[in-house]
């Protein structure tokens, strides 16, 4: 199953893409339950970051602030993958 992560906004409004294909039973254990219940947005956050994270058809949006904890850990499981994928996974920076 892929594992998208897509970084958004900040000064700049720059887009970085990182995604990772993991075993459907990683995505089914530890994933999809977190994404099925993310973190409270907070009112509009001028120039930070937006990560849109995507496990399969499965997607939500959260702020940079709330990327934290497990959000964080499965932000790095998508760089990680997409470091160790040669030619995919990971654009601008």
């Amino acid at each position: 199953m892929k594992l998208v992560v897509v970084r958004s906004g900040g000064f700049a409004g720059m887009q970085r893409t990182w995604s990772t294909q993991v075993s459907s039973e990683e995505a089914q254990e530890r994933w999809l339950p977190l994404l099925s219940d993310p973190p409270e947005a907070p009112d509009s956050e001028p120039d930070r970051f937006m990560y849109e994270i995507s496990v399969g058809p499965t997607a939500v949006t959260i702020p940079e602030r709330q990327v934290k904890g497990r959000w964080r850990e499965l932000v790095e499981r998508a760089r990680a993958g997409a470091d160790s994928e040669p030619g995919e996974g990971s654009s601008g920076d």
